[in-house]
């Protein structure tokens, strides 16, 4: 049996909501390795605006394509059988996570309870951007 990544979203994402999602996926586009292929359908914030983001593994290394767009929904899911382009699947969902309160995400056996806030020891101390800079 496989990982398989579960996800629900009460709203629509904002505009805002929805190009952060769009960067993060850029992000995860330009840090993948040679060694399989994503995000092929990801062509983010050249003036065009998207409304689905889909991935897969490369040949052997794909499952079912992973969709998440900007709309509302009720329940989605995507086995990935814990093949290398799982970890930006969960990436992708616990980045929305963090930024969209009526986004939940789980896997199998595995989820994150947003109603109980992290422990102080585990909170960041200080939050840093990617360029570095302290925000």
């Amino acid at each position: 049996m496989g990982y398989t990544n579960y996800w629900e979203c009460e709203t629509d994402f904002t505009d805002a909501e929805w190009e952060a999602v769009c960067n993060e996926a850029q992000y995860i586009k330009e840090t993948d390795g040679d060694y399989h292929q994503i995000l092929d359908s990801v062509d983010i914030l050249k003036g065009k605006v998207i409304n689905e983001i889909c991935f897969n593994g490369y040949g052997d290394g794909g499952c079912e394509t992973f969709y998440l767009n900007n709309k509302a929904t009720d329940f989605s899911f995507c086995k990935t059988n814990e093949l290398p382009y799982d970890i930006y699947v969960w990436h992708l969902l616990t980045f929305c996570q963090m930024i969209k309160k009526d986004f939940h995400a789980r896997r199998d056996r595995w989820y994150w309870d947003k109603s109980r806030p992290l422990p102080k020891a585990l909170r960041p101390q200080k939050q840093i951007d990617r360029s570095g800079a302290v925000v």
